[in-house]
């Protein structure tokens, strides 16, 4: 069964074809990878894929807020003892903060 662009469905590739996909996708390594080049970009611009993270939610924004140094110090030792940034404990606190107050 093929598509309108001539590629069958993976879902119905036989078990053997499912076996060689996946095998070349163990054999793609990140490092073998390289930028995206000008057609590249033009069709992710096309079908509306930015290269990069995705976004969540309506993206992040970039803030300044001042701290008192040893909360600050107290933040960032919670943040690396728990594997977070620091943007994401900011983050995660301002959420919780909100629920608490509604």
């Amino acid at each position: 069964m093929k598509t309108r662009f001539g590629k069958v469905p993976f879902n119905k590739l036989t078990d053997e074809e499912k076996e060689a996909v996946y095998q070349e996708c163990e054999r793609i390594r990140p490092e073998d990878g390289e930028p995206l080049n000008e057609e590249d970009l033009r069709l992710h611009d096309r079908a509306g894929i930015r290269p990069g993270r995705p976004r969540i939610g309506l993206g992040a924004k970039r803030i300044n807020i001042s701290m008192e140094q040893r909360l600050l110090k107290k933040a960032d030792r919670f943040a690396r003892k728990h594997k977070i940034t620091r943007a994401k404990l900011i983050a995660e606190s301002v959420k919780a903060y909100i629920a608490g107050a509604a």
